[in-house]
């Protein structure tokens, strides 16, 4: 009899421990950052975000997430250099600076920016080979838009930062040529605008997702919700009317009107790996000009981390 009672005894204890271990690791889980702030600025590339915390794709995995939108890169970029933001989207020039300027962060992946070439109606600019360097082109310096210049021809740059200027000037014939990104793109050909080639057609993939070193450290379980969330959300997109969240985009994403005709026009890819080719063309860009004047010798498997991609 006093054997049964200590082997009852012994089974009340051990499932005692049992107990507190499962609720400790409850504890545990429970402590963990699921929360991710992200800055983006006004490109198509964050409808799947939007459309994400909508529908609670990014909370179906645990992750609350806020979404920052920036129309200033200056504001953003400060943003997240103050350690405000988790992550940013970006691109591979902008990373290079970052690294330049003493940031501790990395690529993860690609992201599907679209940024288009134009001609003024006004030009006779008709294809890529018809720019000639006496045409001008309107666009923001020293970064990805002035390298996508570079690459689709040679032409005179002044400065022109805002994108609605841009596209504004360029349809009034003011300017002969620009770079911006989409929606703008599909709203400048819709006002006449002559789209000469996307990022695509130039062979250029350089926008990307940039987190934090500390994030990646500190919340690899909320970037990896992140990605689950937004590979969601691209299913959604992919099978959906566009007209089912549409209002949604524009009053969340702080949108015109005119982004419902660029994303009639865009098919979203699923978010992969960056490209060590392209990421040492951007260095070898930015080496070369002199208004770069910095050390970008970052080796691509230093500044890329795409563990988190599915």
């Amino acid at each position: 009899m006093n054997r049964m009672k200590k082997f009852v005894l012994l089974v009340c204890v051990l499932s005692c421990i049992f107990m507190l271990a499962a609720c400790g690791n409850t504890d545990e889980t429970a402590e963990q950052d699921l929360t991710l702030e992200i800055a983006t600025m006004p490109s198509i590339d964050k409808v799947p975000i939007i459309v994400g915390i909508e529908q609670g794709y990014f909370e179906k995995y645990g992750l609350i997430l806020t979404n920052h939108n920036f129309q200033s890169p200056t504001d953003r970029d400060a943003a997240f250099q103050s350690g405000q933001m988790d992550g940013i989207m970006s691109d591979m020039v902008a990373t290079a600076l970052y690294l330049e300027a003493g940031m501790d962060l990395k690529m993860t992946s690609v992201v599907q920016t679209g940024f288009g070439v134009l001609a003024s109606p006004q030009s006779g600019i008709k294809t890529v080979s018809d720019i000639k360097p006496e045409h001008i082109y309107g666009i923001s310096l020293n970064g990805l838009i002035e390298y996508l210049a570079d690459t689709a021809g040679n032409a005179e740059k002044v400065l022109l930062p805002p994108v609605s200027s841009r596209v504004e000037q360029l349809v009034a014939g003011q300017i002969d040529l620009t770079v911006v990104p989409e929606p703008y793109v599909t709203m400048a050909a819709n006002m006449g605008a002559v789209k000469l080639a996307t990022d695509k057609d130039l062979g250029v993939e350089a926008a990307v997702m940039l987190f934090s070193s500390k994030a990646i450290q500190e919340k690899p379980e909320a970037i990896a919700a992140f990605y689950k969330g937004y590979a969601d959300a691209l299913a959604y997109i992919a099978e959906a009317d566009s007209a089912e969240y549409m209002d949604t985009v524009i009053e969340k994403g702080e949108f015109s009107e005119g982004i419902a005709a660029a994303l009639k026009n865009t098919e979203f890819e699923p978010l992969h790996a960056p490209s060590q080719e392209q990421w040492e063309n951007i260095i070898t860009w930015m080496q070369a000009n002199p208004e770069l004047n910095g050390n970008y010798d970052f080796a691509f498997e230093n500044v890329c981390d795409t563990q988190f991609l599915q």
